[in-house]
């Protein structure tokens, strides 16, 4: 009687089923016990449903015409026994309860069963020796290789038997059929295990696929938070304990930190921790170690490349064996082509760390470096007293701060106060006129003539972009007016040393008309809206009569929200000044996409938002390792998957700042009409009208701007070329549009503004 054998011992010791092929080397994970463990129970099962049916089957041939009766003790004793062996391995016994001798000896049993079967129904012309090809087959699937010929080996001397004690079995060539019947097991027992380890493979190569898609989602996500966090201007402090917390629940670990190497290399500076729930890191920000030349965090800065200790015991860095663990994984971060510190895991146990982990830290710390050094840099430009950098002024936070403290103060002792806001008028085409560098120092220029246009006791403040708030302390709403149309006109008649003229427009609210900070903020944004609607260069006090369609420009929400654009846009410019010939490649893109918008009779409404958006059109790109982003070479097939990302990416970064259809926009900048873009691959019919003209606009600059790969293409050039791709890569009205620039000889000056230095 056949029998399909059992693993060869209990989970861990056999690859089983779903993972054909050789077992994989040193600890298994949770999860691969598991796997392996729902195969024991699939192989008893099946193994026990086999010795059901082979007793069954064997019953009913007994009740058949011909049968030999005088011997019908032996097969119906044997099936009883099949019966009660066979429920035992399918039903009441669980797989891990038996253990490799148990199962080894059933396979034995089951082959002494078939012998006597065999003996006891017709010997050498016995139908139960088709039980054998049944336990081949089962041993050839379920065995280790090593195993399977000894099991076959043995079917054949079961079927060989007859020859030893029936007479008849030499004059029924039972020899000759041998000569076939066992080679033919080997053959069928080989295909089996041949398709067994192709499916191993196969599986396996499935399951890292599935794995690698799992963390590169989880990475994403990972490198999301982190981007909108420093985009969001959250301190450097609070962003370093984020990348801990990131890095250590992706990777594992139960501490994790971020360190800065400091001086020649000989010491490094904690400034981030985390640890996993239940355990606290003895480790705490601001603390500095000493680290010696021979350890292994001094080698990584001296190779550059990650590092895994597995037992702290024989090496000590950043003395983290008396700081309680006993092993650790770690990657340098590298910023502005330089070794700034790296990221570290932790782990009281020896051995914690794979060597894949530093790798993937490795990648993790690659993915991050940017949005470090972001935030390093806007701590560096943001001074704890909430300045702005660029103009020295207090920064929207410190204002908000300070406005709700003057009204209360004001309220508290029925003073007057009056709040303004002034905004540069223009200032998007001055930025395209003179690159933004020169913009910033005219912007720090407006804000000086504000400064020495008002009292030194009235506050004055950068809000956002090209924004400034006031505060006139104790002051009624005709000497603030007067004070800020002094300040207005001082702005107007000041010649900047870029030998361009600005103006600026204000709106200014008293206290007597607003109830509370936002009010005043709500209310100063309405009449500003007014003065630009008038043409600006004015000065504008609120009026209760103002309608609700001069809505305020700038609530205490859009301020938020304005401040997170500018953490955006400051991360696509570091993204572009990585490599001098995308340096303010946004910024180009932005203003011609904005022309060919007006050219299509865009609203103004409209054509702002397509700039808005063309500005982090590539922001998404801090998700792409410098090492594909600055690659001199054809990206292969792997670094174009990446590379293909970064567009979703951008949206998904933007999302809390930008509004539905600008999200479409920056995450269609590269499909295209005929089908062939990413990441959708949508049809003409479906491209959203502004990702089209997105789409020209940053191919005209890469065509028009001296690249590795390629020339700088003239005007005419590059404009034959946007033709011949019209329909394909490009939409035919931003084509069309283009054209319309070219024939007003707007073109010319608009490539000749994006190509101006700076």
């Amino acid at each position: 009687m056949a029998q399909a054998a059992s693993h060869d011992g209990q989970a861990g010791t056999d690859p089983g089923p779903a993972a054909w092929g050789p077992p994989a080397a040193g600890r298994r994970s949770p999860v691969r016990l598991a796997v392996l463990a729902e195969q024991e129970d699939f192989a008893a099962r099946l193994s026990g449903g086999l010795f059901l049916f082979a007793a069954v089957t064997t019953l009913i041939a007994l009740t058949l015409p011909g049968t030999d009766t005088g011997s019908l003790w032996v097969p119906i004793g044997l099936a009883i026994f099949a019966i009660a062996l066979g429920i035992a391995r399918a039903r009441l016994v669980p797989a891990q309860r038996w253990s490799p001798a148990i199962a080894h000896a059933t396979s034995i049993v089951a082959l002494i069963a078939a012998a006597a079967l065999i003996a006891a129904t017709g010997k050498e012309d016995s139908a139960a020796a088709a039980y054998l090809w049944l336990f081949v087959v089962y041993v050839a699937a379920f065995r280790t290789p090593r195993t399977i010929p000894l099991y076959v080996l043995a079917a054949g001397v079961v079927l060989a038997l007859p020859l030893v004690y029936s007479d008849g079995a030499v004059d029924h060539n039972l020899a000759r059929r041998l000569a076939i019947t066992v080679p033919a097991m080997f053959a069928i027992a080989g295909v089996v295990l041949a398709v067994r380890l192709a499916l191993g493979r196969l599986s396996a190569e499935a399951q890292a696929l599935e794995a690698e898609q799992r963390q590169a989602a989880a990475d994403q996500a990972s490198l999301r938070r982190v981007a909108t966090a420093v985009a969001g201007g959250l301190p450097p402090q609070a962003v370093f304990a984020l990348v801990s917390a990131e890095a250590g629940r992706l990777i594992g670990g139960e501490g994790a930190g971020i360190a800065r190497y400091e001086g020649a290399g000989g010491r490094v500076v904690v400034l981030g921790v985390w640890s996993r729930s239940g355990f606290e890191i003895p480790v705490a920000v601001g603390d500095v170690y000493p680290i010696s030349p021979d350890d292994p965090i001094s080698r990584m800065r001296r190779s550059g490349t990650p590092v895994v200790v597995d037992d702290l015991d024989r090496e000590d860095p950043l003395g983290a064996r008396r700081l309680g663990f006993r092993s650790l994984v770690a990657a340098p971060i590298h910023t502005a082509n330089r070794l700034w510190g790296a990221i570290v895991l932790a782990d009281r146990r020896a051995a914690a760390f794979p060597p894949v982990a530093a790798r993937r830290l490795a990648d993790y710390a690659e993915l991050v470096a940017t949005a470090i050094a972001n935030a390093e840099e806007r701590a560096r430009l943001d001074t704890q007293a909430g300045s702005d950098a660029l103009t020295g002024l207090m920064n929207h936070r410190a204002f908000r701060e300070r406005l709700v403290q003057e009204v209360a103060r004001a309220q508290r002792h029925g003073r007057p106060l009056t709040a303004g806001i002034v905004d540069v008028d223009a200032f998007q085409d001055l930025t395209d006129q003179l690159g933004v560098r020169q913009a910033d120092g005219v912007l720090a220029e407006i804000a000086q003539a504000l400064r020495e246009g008002v009292r030194d006791e009235d506050v004055v403040a950068r809000l956002a972009g090209d924004g400034f708030g006031v505060i006139f302390v104790e002051s009624d709403p005709q000497e603030a007016y007067t004070a800020t149309d002094r300040a207005r006109a001082l702005v107007a008649r000041t010649s900047s040393r870029h030998r361009v003229q600005a103006t600026v427009s204000a709106g200014l609210c008293d206290l007597e008309l607003a109830s509370s900070p936002e009010d005043l903020i709500r209310r100063a944004g309405m009449a500003l809206a007014r003065a630009k609607a008038q043409g600006g260069d004015r000065c504008e006090r609120y009026d209760p009569e103002m309608t609700d369609g001069y809505a305020a420009r700038l609530r205490p929400e859009d301020l938020d929200r304005w401040q997170a654009l500018l953490g955006l846009r400051a991360l696509a410019r570091t993204i572009d000044a990585k490599d001098p010939t995308t340096h303010e490649h946004s910024e180009r893109v932005a203003g011609l996409a904005a022309r060919l918008a007006e050219v299509r009779g865009w609203s103004p409404e409209e054509v702002a938002l397509l700039r808005e958006a063309a500005l982090l059109h590539d922001v998404g790109k801090v998700g792409v390792p410098d090492a594909i982003l600055l690659k001199r070479g054809q990206l292969d097939d792997d670094e174009w998957v990446v590379m293909r990302e970064h567009a979703a990416l951008g949206a998904r970064i933007s999302a809390d700042v930008l509004d539905e259809g600008q999200l479409r926009w920056i995450a269609g900048h590269h499909e295209r009409p005929d089908g062939a873009g990413y990441p959708r691959g949508v049809l003409d019919d479906e491209l959203a009208e502004g990702a089209g003209l997105l789409a020209l606009a940053d191919a005209w600059d890469v065509m028009t701007r001296s690249r590795w790969y390629a020339d700088r293409k003239s005007i005419d050039e590059a404009v034959v070329e946007c033709r011949r791709l019209a329909g394909r890569q490009f939409t035919y009205e931003a084509v069309a549009a283009l054209e319309i620039l070219l024939e007003r000889r707007e073109l010319t000056l608009a490539a000749a503004r994006m190509h101006s230095p700076g």
